[in-house]
């Protein structure tokens, strides 16, 4: 949501962050994510980029930046070791989008995170007009779906968006992480 809601800012589509997005999309896109909190939260805030809140978590998108000029204050955060226990999953909402990742590889948290994010933005630029207005008016809102492999098989055939990581990090190049998908199941 927030990689989304950063993307549609009118500070990125006509503002002061156009360059500097347009850079950055029309590059290779790639993501980091990284944990904060207490004070090192507070640093975070302060720049540039989209906060998020969503059912009892923050989660903040910052402006891209080439992978060499990453903000002092990012590259002194955390990168690994969190693990978070399974929560339940969001109940299907209409306009909401479904986003499922892989049963088939292990990743951490915060890879997830980053693989159901390019899943997100994907399927910004995918969508019809008429399918980003709808989207638009929940807020950018995702619904996360785990499901199991042979699930993953029955969504796959019909996904429209399927993301293939670069291999930097956890998974080997190439590995399907995730997939976007709306139309029937969108309306749940």
């Amino acid at each position: 949501m927030a990689v989304v809601r950063l993307l549609d800012d009118p500070r990125s589509t006509s503002g002061e962050w156009v360059d500097a997005v347009r850079s950055w999309l029309d590059g290779r896109v790639r993501k980091v994510a990284r944990r904060a909190r207490g004070a090192r939260w507070e640093t975070v805030l302060a720049l540039p980029g989209v906060t998020v809140d969503w059912a009892g978590a923050q989660v903040r998108a910052l402006l891209p930046t080439p992978t060499d000029a990453v903000p002092p204050e990012i590259g002194k955060l955390q990168v690994a070791g969190l693990d978070l226990t399974p929560g339940e999953p969001s109940l299907p909402a209409p306009g909401r989008l479904p986003l499922a990742l892989t049963p088939l590889v292990a990743m951490s948290p915060l890879k997830s995170a980053v693989q159901a994010a390019h899943a997100a933005q994907f399927a910004r630029t995918t969508m019809s007009p008429a399918e980003l207005v709808r989207w638009r008016s929940t807020g950018f809102e995702v619904r996360l779906v785990r499901p199991d492999a042979a699930t993953w098989n029955q969504l796959l055939a019909t996904a429209r968006v399927t993301i293939h990581d670069g291999g930097f990090t956890e998974v080997a190049p190439g590995t399907l992480t995730a997939i976007a998908l709306w139309d029937a199941v969108w309306a749940e």
